[in-house]
C-alpha cells in the first residue's frame, strides 16, 4: 500500500492518524510517517485497512436514511438479491447450530459473515454466530413434492 492509498482508505472509513495508531496500538508518529512515505506500511497493516475500507464502503450502501421529511406510511419497495453459494453454504450450516466466530477468522467465510448479518439472516450472540428466523427460514430446503 502507498501513502496515498492509506490516505484514501482512511477518509473513506472516516478515521483520523490517530484512530490508526489508537487501532494499531502504536503512536501517531509512526503513522504520519506512512502518511508522509518516509517509512513503508506493512503488508498487513495495508491488506488490514483495505479490508475495512471494502466493508465500509458495502455498508454505506445499506446505511437506513432518517429523514422527517420520509412517507413513513409507503411501504420499501423489496430488492431482489442474489445470495452468493458461499453465504447460502455458511447460512445452511448455521441452521445445524451455532458457529464459533473465530472460526471464521481469515477464511473465505468472512465474506460470507459479513453478508449474512447485513441482511439480517444471523447475528452475533456472544462468540458465536447464530441464524436468525429469517435467516432460517432462507436456508430450508422445501421437500421434494
Amino acid at each position: 500500500m502507498q501513502a496515498k492509498r492509506l490516505a484514501e482508505c482512511l477518509h473513506s472509513i472516516r478515521w483520523s492518524p490517530s484512530t490508526l495508531a489508537n487501532a494499531l496500538r502504536t503512536n501517531d508518529e509512526v503513522i504520519e510517517r506512512w502518511l508522509s512515505g518516509a517509512d513503508e506500511i506493512p503488508t498487513n497493516v495495508g491488506s488490514w485497512v483495505e479490508a475495512l475500507t471494502f466493508t465500509h464502503e458495502a455498508s454505506d450502501d445499506m446505511r437506513p436514511t432518517l429523514t422527517e421529511t420520509e412517507n413513513r406510511s409507503a411501504r420499501p419497495r423489496k430488492k431482489l438479491e442474489h445470495v452468493p453459494v458461499y453465504s447460502y453454504n455458511l447460512l445452511r450450516l448455521l441452521s445445524q447450530g451455532p458457529v464459533v466466530l473465530r472460526s471464521l477468522f481469515g477464511t473465505d467465510d468472512e465474506a460470507a459473515v459479513f453478508f449474512l448479518v447485513s441482511r439480517g439472516l444471523a447475528e452475533r450472540d456472544g462468540d458465536q454466530l447464530i441464524i436468525t428466523p429469517v435467516g432460517k427460514k432462507m436456508g430450508e430446503i422445501p421437500a421434494a413434492l
